[in-house]
Order: structure tokens, then sequence, then C-alpha cells
């Protein structure tokens, strides 16, 4: 009797201690059947409960839209590595997934609206259709879609936040996917969202405009689109989970790109969130982890993890450590970025996915 009572104890406590594994796969490692086969295979192999499977690379698709209703307008194009104009990756991932018990989410990068490379967008991407709805600098300069991530569309524009929610919607209410994860949600920097069409809302709303009420406004509209967004995922798909990649560190999140995701996390205005904790430092980790150790929503936070190296300096060791710091602690587990980084470092073999 002791010993079922013992290994009954181990078994719970197990449970209770046991992290989800989450990975990125990118939009060029799922451009043909055989690919996404060889990946989600890859996936099932290692134990990962659930992919973030990009669907969107820079105001394109990896699926259809409007595939069976067109209730939410959609005009988006295939993204351009995409040869088969008749495969749908998002509904063939969804297909094999559900064979291997595996989740999926759609990576959806929000604002983010172009590459480096413009040649590889269509011609209707918006960076040239509605060029009036790039973000802006200060002096009223258009965003370089060579800086940073590439161009970003204002998140302060009306109808920027009510064209990107109809994308999002259009896939909730066509596809049957796990969750929404949503990337790039947020103003590339502090110095950008002056888009004199931002700015004119801005002036209609506040009575007194000043630095602080500028900096509150532009949270705001960050925050209303994630709240307003839940809500209408949830009228079509309650059981549908809403996530964001974050900055891992709330204070720079809120004060440098207006992304107040532990306002989010406490309001339930999002579900769950994915800490980009991309160091290659052990320490620096760990240091962060501890500054929101005890945080009332810890259940609701996955930690990413740097899972590349460009310089090849980077050994697969480091990243065991993180998994390791995040087995111990309070998070929900971790998630991998990315799928590309490990398969071209060639860490699988030496990570442990506990």
């Amino acid at each position: 009797m002791k010993n079922k009572l013992f290994f009954l104890l181990i078994l719970v406590t197990s449970f209770l201690t046991a992290k989800q594994k989450a990975i990125w796969i990118p939009i060029w490692e799922i451009t043909t059947p055989g690919k996404i086969d060889s990946v989600l295979q890859k996936i099932h192999n290692e134990k990962i409960d659930r992919i973030l499977f990009q669907v969107r690379y820079r105001g394109d698709t990896a699926y259809f839209p409007n595939k069976f209703n067109n209730f939410f307008y959609n005009p988006e194009n295939p993204y351009h590595a995409l040869r088969d104009t008749l495969f749908d990756p998002l509904a063939y991932a969804i297909k094999i997934s559900r064979k291997l018990d595996i989740e999926v989410h759609a990576w959806f990068p929000t604002f983010v609206i172009t590459g480096h490379d413009l040649n590889k967008l269509s011609s209707q991407n918006l960076y040239f259709t509605k060029p009036e709805w790039i973000t802006t600098d200060i002096e009223g300069e258009k965003m370089d879609y060579q800086s940073f991530e590439g161009a970003f569309l204002d998140p302060g524009i009306g109808e920027v936040q009510n064209y990107v929610k109809n994308i999002i919607l259009d896939i909730v209410s066509n596809y049957d996917v796990d969750g929404i994860h949503l990337d790039y949600i947020r103003y590339p920097d502090a110095h950008f969202g002056y888009n004199i069409l931002a700015r004119n809302q801005y002036l209609l709303e506040t009575a007194k405009p000043d630095p602080q009420n500028w900096q509150n406004w532009k949270e705001k509209q960050i925050t209303s689109f994630v709240c307003n967004l839940k809500k209408n995922i949830k009228s079509i798909s309650p059981m549908l989970t809403l996530s964001a990649a974050v900055i891992s560190d709330p204070n720079k999140a809120l004060q440098r790109y207006s992304q107040n995701w532990l306002d989010w996390l406490q309001q339930n205005m999002i579900d769950e969130v994915y800490l980009m904790e991309y160091t290659t430092s052990t320490s620096q980790m760990k240091a962060r982890m501890e500054l929101i150790t005890n945080f009332e929503q810890n259940e609701k936070i996955f930690v990413g993890l740097k899972s590349w190296s460009t310089e090849l300096i980077y050994p697969a060791k480091k990243i065991n450590e993180k998994i390791e710091i995040v087995s111990q602690s309070n998070f929900a587990g971790y998630a991998l970025f990315s799928y590309t980084g490990i398969r071209k470092a060639d860490y699988w073999l030496e990570l442990d996915l506990k």
C-alpha cells in the first residue's frame, strides 16, 4: 500500500510540474506537403505539444483567404515562395497535427507589413496600396522598410486596426486552429507612431495633449486592439486560445513599445503570453525570470528561448540550462525559437526537452 501511495505521489507531482513545450515554425519551412510532414514528424518525435505555425510573413498568406465564407474581408495574397496555388499549408498542417495530437496555433505577425526586400512582396501589399497607413517618426518621415524588422502599419489608425482584425477573424472563422498567436503586437520603437492620421485621432480624443497623455494613448491603441480582438474571437470560437509574443522585460515593453502585457493578463484580455527571452546568457535569463516569479498569472506565461546560433558560439547546452530553469519554475512552459534555428545549428540530438 505504501509503495502504491508513493508512486501515486510521484505521478501527481510529475503531472503538476510538467511543462508544456511549444516551437515556432517559420513560414519558409511549410511551403510543401513534404516539408510539413518532415517538420511535424520531428515535432512529434520530440514530444512537443504545440506548434506556432506562421500563417503570414508580411501581409501575405499561408492559407486560403475566405476559404469557406467571406464574413471578414481578406484581400491578402499568397506568400511568395508558395508555388502550388492549390496547396493550403494551414489546412494540411491541421490535418496532420490532429493525427499526431499536436496543437496548431496560427502565428500572425500583426503590424509589421514588409521585410527588407520589397521584391518579395505582392504588388497588392499594403505598403504599396495604403502608403498613408505606414507609421512615421515625429518629423513625419515614413518608416524605412530596411530598418528594424521592416515597415510597420501605424496601430493608431482605426482603419489599420479594423483591417488587421478582419484578417485574423477570417482565419478563426474558416480554420479549426487551437489558437491565434500575435507577433509584433506593438509599435516598432518609442519614436514611431506619429502618422498624421493617428495624431489627428489623438487630438480628437485628448482634451489636454502632453507627452504622458500621448504615451498613454499609444498604449491604449495596442491594448484596446488586443481586448476587442479577444472578444470577437471568443464570439466565434469560445475555446480558442489568444496569445502573443511579448518583450520579456515588462517595463521596457510598456515604455518603449507601448505593450502592456502585464495588464493584458491581469485584466483577462489575453489567454497567454510568450516572453521573447532571447539572451544567450543563462544568468541574465534567470535574473529576468526572477523579476516576475511571483506574478499571479505565471501559469499563463511561456518563456520563449533562443534556439539558434548564427555564429555557432551558442551551444545546445546553454539552451538546456534555460529549459532546466523553466522546468523548476511556476511558468506554463517554454517555446523554442525556432525550428529553423535548431535545424541549421543541428541541435536536435543535444537538446534535453523536459
